[in-house]
């Protein structure tokens, strides 16, 4: 591990501990805490709101390690793209319930058995989708699927409308994500640092895949190639070698 790395780990770590015995506390007191006046529960309320769009934060600042010249080593193994897709809606679930969005999920029937760091795919997907939940309030946002070549292809479209195209080029620059929100939503941009669609693309890079973002004709299309071999193709001595 660099001392890059090191200090990523050791900042984010030291961090999240905080905020989580900070969240615990404010949870404990909105529970049990009988006498507190509305006022008082509606304050809580905020900080645990803060605590919450912090730990998003954190999480974000954690991964940016993938931006480093060197990034983690990946740990490959076989995955299943269905029960991948299920651990990206379910971490992305919550931010898209409360925009009103709607995760519409379409996989073919059998996509075999794939090769890949599934912590770091999921990782790399919720960043994609949870844009385009942020930028969809109560409108759908449709994810597919298909394997091309050996490759799972999942496309994430939203109907948030169009984007300028000289930001559309720009939107793998720092924080350039954040302007993609509809103005009405400008309060959503503090939920991300805004570098988690560059970190998205060193994540699939790193399987030797891609992120191209498009514009369809109701809003982003977003294409992520995940990985580059099937777990047929990978002897475990060469997956091995793979994540070193």
């Amino acid at each position: 591990m660099s001392v890059d790395d090191a200090f990523f780990d050791r900042v984010a770590h030291d961090l999240r501990g905080e905020l989580s015995t900070m969240v615990a506390g404010v949870h404990y007191l909105l529970r049990y805490g009988d006498s507190l006046t509305p006022s008082a529960r509606e304050m809580l309320g905020r900080v645990s709101g803060a605590g919450e769009r912090l730990a998003r934060l954190l999480e974000e600042l954690d991964d940016a390690v993938w931006l480093l010249e060197t990034p983690k080593p990946l740990q490959r193994m076989p995955f299943q793209l269905g029960a991948l897709l299920d651990d990206v809606v379910a971490r992305v679930g919550k931010v898209a319930a409360s925009r009103g969005a709607r995760l519409v999920v379409e996989l073919p029937e059998d996509t075999g058995e794939l090769m890949g760091d599934p912590d770091v795919l999921v990782s790399a997907l919720a960043y994609v989708v949870d844009l385009a939940a942020l930028r969809s309030r109560d409108q759908a946002v449709h994810i597919s699927a298909e394997v091309r070549d050996g490759a799972p292809i999942v496309r994430v479209v939203d109907e948030a409308g169009p984007v300028p195209q000289e930001m559309l080029e720009r939107i793998f620059e720092p924080f350039v994500e954040r302007e993609l929100l509809p103005k009405e939503q400008a309060g959503r941009r503090k939920l991300r640092l805004g570098i988690g669609m560059t970190i998205a693309r060193a994540m699939f890079e790193a399987h030797g895949g891609s992120l191209v973002v498009e514009m369809g004709p109701q809003g982003l299309v977003m294409q992520c190639k995940l990985a580059s071999l099937s777990a047929a193709d990978v002897s475990p001595e060469n997956a091995r070698a793979a994540s070193g």
